[in-house]
């Protein structure tokens, strides 16, 4: 079989999309930045046609990039950066911004699911517990603050979903994004837990359809096509969440395979094939192989967020120099923290800047730096940022290996902060095990394009990946470094508990609940 495959990662700060052969080689991808929407402390939206104007000019000119006949693509995959609610009428247009994953408003309805449900009784159903992270729980914010929105709504979808529905008129959504519509979806019956929605007073024909990953649900529209230089009736298949999808990109399929996406959230996760789930963590169908696969999932709300609120808030000195030497300003970003030692110089970052999902599940967190002096200068607070990123992530491994669930030796590391070989360093050093990086790899649209093959029938199974698969670069820990961040992850560990009731109180003063 010839023909090419689209893959498109619709991120927090971002879109991203691929054209890739049948050997797993790039031929043309474009990428396009977008705002964050932050009307109050805790709250993070987006337009959702921001998220289709995105696909549409990615895709488009990926398309032109490659220089190859649109009729020879043989299927569409799309990601994204997940869950969100997305309320959409009878006519599929949007009836609200898209509140993400980050948004922490529906602390109230995580309280009045806990006291009607119970937490037991929604892990048993979902693997995962009870926060406002979860899009039920979104849904029932807008039911109780916007009903007559609500009650016009015809469904709810993600952010995966929303351009999904107009590239093929189809409002569905596929396994692993609906484990993070969450609380009710049954996770190893793949199926809406209508009961528990009916008692939560939420309308189960609102939750859109459920399909496998790879599964062909819809077909490019005739109106998809004029706008993304797509032929119309190209399959498109239902798609993943994006850190499933980047793992799917570098190979991370097996059972024990795992791997870091350092995007605008820190995400490490695990394979497995049994359907043991560990309290605290997140429980996720997997996009490779979804009827039968999960990833436990330990997911920071920010981790290259904090880099680029460095950048916008701090750097508008790297920002001018990068812009005379016609480098990316992270790269200056990277040299200042280079020249700092492991552990900041007792400089220690609680990356609880928009609340805090795995393990500790509190939206009321907040970002605090401990430690500070007149000695630090810029380079250690960006480097005690990613300091805090990998604290935070060795604080998750740590739960899930105490659970039970196997986990191999050497973690993957790829996209966004993963880029940076102090970060991948760093990760070595804190968590103790040896890193390895996929310099090329373009992450989830790759994976995308990969779940999309599988799908139309272009690769028979997801194992092609690992012949194409090529890590770059390893990090072993460093012992003195290690020996210093023991120490300063016994800090991180113990600072949270301490200031817990102080967050409730800084939210009751400020009213930012």
């Amino acid at each position: 079989m010839t023909g090419y495959l689209v893959g498109c990662d619709i991120g927090t700060g971002g879109t991203k999309a691929v054209v890739i052969d049948l050997r797993g080689s790039v031929k043309g991808t474009h990428y396009i930045e977008y705002p964050l929407i932050t009307p109050r402390p805790g709250w993070a939206e987006h337009h959702p046609d921001t998220y289709w104007d995105a696909v549409v000019k990615t895709i488009k000119l990926s398309l032109e990039k490659a220089k190859i006949n649109p009729s020879q693509v043989l299927g569409v995959g799309l990601s994204a950066m997940s869950p969100a609610c997305i309320l959409v009428d009878k006519d599929l247009n949007p009836l609200q911004n898209s509140h993400i994953w980050m948004d922490r408003r529906g602390t109230a309805e995580s309280m009045q699911i806990k006291a009607q449900i119970g937490d037991d009784e929604v892990f048993r159903v979902s693997g995962n517990p009870i926060d406002p992270y979860y899009a039920t729980v979104k849904l029932l914010w807008e039911k109780n603050n916007r009903p007559e929105l609500y009650n016009k709504a015809h469904k709810m979808l993600t952010a995966k979903d929303y351009p999904l529905m107009k590239l093929t008129g189809q409002p569905v959504t596929d396994y692993g994004n609906a484990s993070l519509i969450g609380v009710a979806f049954d996770i190893v019956k793949k199926e809406w837990n209508r009961p528990m929605l009916q008692e939560l007073g939420l309308d189960v024909d609102k939750f859109p359809e459920v399909f496998p990953c790879d599964e062909v649900v819809g077909y490019v529209t005739r109106e998809a096509a004029a706008l993304t230089g797509l032929v119309e009736g190209t399959p498109v298949v239902a798609g993943a969440i994006d850190c499933n999808a980047a793992w799917v990109s570098t190979g991370i399929i097996r059972p024990g395979d795992n791997s870091i996406t350092l995007g605008t959230a820190g995400v490490w996760g695990v394979v497995h094939e049994e359907p043991s789930f560990s309290r605290g963590m997140i429980s996720v169908v997997h996009a490779a192989d979804s009827r039968n696969k999960y990833t436990t999932v330990g997911a920071l709300v920010c981790a290259g967020a904090l880099i680029r609120y460095f950048r916008d808030t701090f750097a508008q000195v790297e920002m001018h120099a990068a812009q005379t030497l016609q480098i990316s300003p992270y790269e200056i970003m990277n040299l200042e923290a280079e020249k700092v030692p492991a552990g900041s110089d007792g400089l220690l970052v609680l990356p609880y800047f928009m609340g805090e999902r795995t393990p500790i599940w509190d939206p009321l967190a907040r970002g605090v730096t401990f430690g500070m002096s007149l000695a630090h200068g810029r380079g250690h607070y960006i480097r005690s940022y990613m300091e805090g990123v990998a604290y935070g992530i060795k604080q998750n491994m740590k739960m899930v290996s105490e659970a039970g669930i196997p986990i191999n030796p050497v973690v993957g590391m790829v996209e966004g902060g993963a880029n940076s070989r102090l970060w991948r360093q760093i990760m070595a050093d804190v968590l103790g095990v040896k890193t390895a990086y996929m310099k090329n790899s373009l992450g989830a649209p790759v994976g995308d394009a990969i779940v999309a093959g599988v799908g139309v029938g272009a690769f028979p199974n997801y194992e092609i990946v690992n012949d194409w698969v090529e890590m770059s670069e390893y990090h072993t820990p460093d012992p003195k470094n290690e020996k210093v961040y023991t120490g300063m992850y016994e800090l991180y560990t113990s600072l949270y508990p301490r200031l817990k009731e102080d967050f409730v109180k800084l939210a009751e003063i400020t009213g930012y609940k």
